[in-house]
């Protein structure tokens, strides 16, 4: 209790300010103050065997190494980490010190390493590099940046049936130097890779096809409706689609024309043109009935003035949960508080 009443003490005489953000609804007055966990701003405000955090909060500290768990060192913050050394003898075999911790010893030469692995300048551990295909398992060789890969192609004889070895030592898709080389229906492209063939005319295109601006077959542009299927009409880019009504009559039965000139469902008029349970909005649409009184809501709601059902208004604190208090708003929200003594054990008040 001593340690909490020094923490009401640093905060009422404004030596910190640990006082966490409002939590929940708190009262629109701008005096109100409210109750927050207790907290601390050094760790004499902690009880014993506790420090006082970044987060003002208290936690458990250590006061000797016998505190942490094995491995580890208390410091002079009292939290458990890593133990410092002077030597190598203060680590665990197979450790070295560097910079006063404990980790993974410098290497001197490809004897300190894995197989496989080779020492650097850096006393570090890492993939050899290579310096000719000697250095490189069968099948591989040695690239530019000293590491072994796939052997680079020289000529077609080194690639797979139907590649070819390109200008980069890869294999890959043989070029095309003309129409025969490329399956039938393809032609050879530009760029050497076989591809649809280009249109000059719809001569060139399949039966219902014609030859489009950028020179590929494709669906062949309306110029009426009667050059589109039932149902759908030729708009001005020359592509069918679906047809926009100008009136009622253009919908099928129960649809209406609306302002877009797209068939849907009918604007209402009247709660009669609405489902049961449903109400006639401005927008003409149908939705939920704006409520005329508390018998309208379901229980425990209220009506409120925007016609929707909502949390009942509250006229004392009896009305609100416990702990909780009743407001100048009518809501209930966080109690405020004078003094500490108006807050539960653990708690202290905040402005």
């Amino acid at each position: 209790m001593r340690w909490m009443l020094r923490v009401v003490l640093l905060l009422v005489g404004g030596a910190c300010t640990a006082c966490p953000p409002k939590a929940g609804r708190t009262f629109a007055t701008g005096a109100a103050t409210y109750c927050a966990p207790g907290q601390c701003c050094a760790s004499s405000d902690c009880p014993a065997g506790q420090c006082c955090r970044e987060d003002k909060l208290c936690h458990p500290c250590c006061r000797t190494n016998l505190d942490c768990h094995a491995g580890q060192c208390c410091g002079a913050d009292g939290e458990c980490g890593l133990c410092g050394c002077t030597g190598s003898q203060d680590c665990t075999a197979g450790q070295c010190c560097n910079n006063g911790q404990c980790g993974a010893c410098a290497c001197t030469g490809n004897a300190d390493c894995h197989a496989g692995a080779c020492c650097n300048g850096a006393g570090q551990c890492t993939t050899c590099g290579c310096r000719s295909n000697a250095d490189c398992t069968a099948g591989q060789c040695c690239g530019a940046d000293g590491t072994c890969g796939t052997c680079p192609c020289r000529g077609n004889g080194d690639c797979t049936a139907g590649q070819c070895c390109g200008a980069s030592g890869q294999c890959g898709l043989c070029g095309c130097t003309g129409a025969g080389d490329c399956r039938a229906g393809q032609c050879c492209l530009s760029d050497g890779t076989c591809g649809p063939c280009g249109c000059t005319g719809s001569a060139d295109c399949t039966a219902g096809q014609c030859c489009g601006g950028d020179g590929r077959c494709g669906a062949c542009p309306c110029t009426s409706n009667g050059d589109c299927t039932a149902g759908s009409c030729c708009k001005p880019d020359g592509r069918c689609g679906e047809c926009g009504c100008t009136g009622n009559g253009d919908c099928t039965a129960g649809k209406c024309c609306g302002n877009d000139e797209r068939c849907g469902v009918c604007p209402c008029r009247g709660n009669g043109d609405c489902s049961a349970g449903s109400c006639c909005a401005p927008d003409g649409r149908c939705g939920v009935c704006p409520c005329q009184g508390n018998g309208d809501c379901n229980a425990g709601e209220c009506c409120r003035s925007d016609g929707t059902c909502g949390e009942c208004p509250c006229s004392g604190s009896l009305d609100c949960r416990a702990g909780e208090c009743c407001g100048p708003d009518g809501h209930c929200g966080v109690c405020p508080c004078q003094s500490s003594g108006d807050c539960m054990a653990g708690s202290v008040c905040c402005r």
